[in-house]
């Protein structure tokens, strides 16, 4: 039986995926668990393993497509075998008529109805998804307009959301000339250009995924500063022997990941997602350790992070940083985070706010260790403190229950001998 080869679902929040390149030509053959075609995300290129063994046919895909998840690509067919019905080409228009679109041909199957019997679609239904259809009805687009690139014109979510772009881009020249729209262009800088680079890639989904949390989101901020002496002396006794044991040096991320793993379990808000009209608080701490590999970052996961120790925490981190830099992560390495951190301080950022990483509900910002004068008893010495900034999506966490978790935090870390 035909194997089908589906864009996959690498992300939470993930619907569509961007095609890059098959790693085999059609026709030849692929054994299951080898590299088949690569996939961007908007953490990093994805080389995506064949589901069997057999020879590759009815390759959908191209470069820059973008496929909604689950959507089939391609098959793997055994020796002999033909390519399942659903391969087959839409009906061809007669001779001198034009051609239709897929749209069309789902929306009006009634040439094809009798012979495809009861099994078809009714006369003049689209074929869609629920939530196409659901999408559709909200932004009041008929579906009957909207292009699937599904099989047989199938109508997915992501062929409205573009439907819907395309009306926009087309309303706009009428927008600007209109009285009571009026637009303002804010024209280039008059200067000589360096170079001009394309919004792709990693950078393009990063730029979509932020924009999107930034907009949808209503995001707070909120500050202290922790004495990090005890932290610091805490590092130096173990720097050596934790390096023997993991190969691995003790960073103060490494501290901070422990810490915030030992305190989100009284703070479940704060280790959440927000899932439609439900709030699902995660028992689960998958840490996200921003990292940056060339141009973008990346967020390697140190999944069940509560049920591990520091020595732990420092090996399984500096090998996926190795690995993320290296770009030998796998999909589920790179998915799944349920809460971020994202430490500037090794740049000299001294404090920063950052945008929640959807769907968790919050983002830890760490800023560097700087001395600064601190009063002890009767003198003022100097003490090495450091800013922390916890960015939270206001829908899911109040000001105080975070307020609350990034004191808790504050204390576990001038305490942190508890830890190990």
């Amino acid at each position: 039986m035909a194997t089908e080869v589906i864009m996959p679902k690498v992300d939470m929040v993930m619907d569509t995926g961007t095609f890059v390149e098959w790693l085999t030509e059609e026709g030849e053959p692929v054994e299951k668990g080898a590299p088949l075609f690569i996939i961007l995300t908007d953490k990093a290129n994805i080389e995506i393993e064949s589901p069997a063994t057999g020879i590759l046919a009815g390759v959908r895909a191209q470069p820059d497509d973008v496929i909604p998840v689950t959507e089939v690509i391609a098959y793997i067919l055994e020796p002999g075998e033909t390519l399942p019905e659903t391969e087959e080409a839409p009906p061809v228009a007669p001779a001198g008529a034009p051609a239709a679109t897929g749209a069309e041909v789902a929306a009006e199957p009634a040439a094809v109805a009798s012979a495809a019997g009861p099994a078809g679609p009714a006369p003049g239904k689209v074929r869609a998804t629920p939530v196409a259809r659901r999408l559709a009805a909200e932004l009041e687009i008929e579906l009957a307009q909207v292009p699937g690139r599904g099989p047989r014109g199938r109508v997915h979510k992501a062929d409205v959301l573009a439907f819907a772009e395309q009306q926009k881009a087309t309303a706009r020249p009428a927008a600007a000339v209109s009285p009571s729209a009026p637009t303002v262009e804010i024209p280039l800088p008059a200067a000589r250009q360096k170079e001009v680079v394309p919004l792709a890639g990693p950078r393009k989904i990063i730029a979509e995924r932020m924009a999107y949390s930034a907009f949808t989101a209503p995001h707070i901020n909120l500050s202290l500063r922790v004495d990090m002496s005890e932290a610091a002396r805490l590092r130096a006794r173990l720097l050596e022997p934790l390096q023997a044991k993991t190969g691995q040096r003790l960073s103060f991320t490494a501290i901070l990941a422990r810490a915030v793993a030992t305190a989100l379990p009284q703070h479940p808000y704060l280790n959440a997602s927000l899932n439609g009209e439900e709030i699902v608080l995660w028992e689960d701490i998958h840490l996200g350790i921003a990292t940056s590999v060339e141009d973008y970052l990346i967020v390697p996961v140190v999944q069940q992070a509560q049920d591990k120790n520091l020595e732990q925490i420092v090996a399984e981190m500096g090998d996926l940083t190795e690995r993320a830099r290296s770009k030998r992560l796998t999909p589920a390495e790179m998915t799944g985070s349920t809460f971020t951190i994202s430490n500037l301080g090794m740049f000299g950022i001294e404090s920063f706010t950052a945008i929640v990483n959807p769907p968790e509900s919050a983002i830890l910002a760490v800023g560097r260790i700087v001395d600064t004068p601190a009063k002890a008893g009767e003198e003022v010495v100097l003490r090495p403190m450091m800013n922390l900034t916890i960015c939270v999506d206001h829908r899911i966490v109040d000001g105080a229950t975070a307020a609350r978790f990034l004191a808790d935090l504050k204390e576990t870390l001038e305490n942190p001998y508890l830890l190990i």
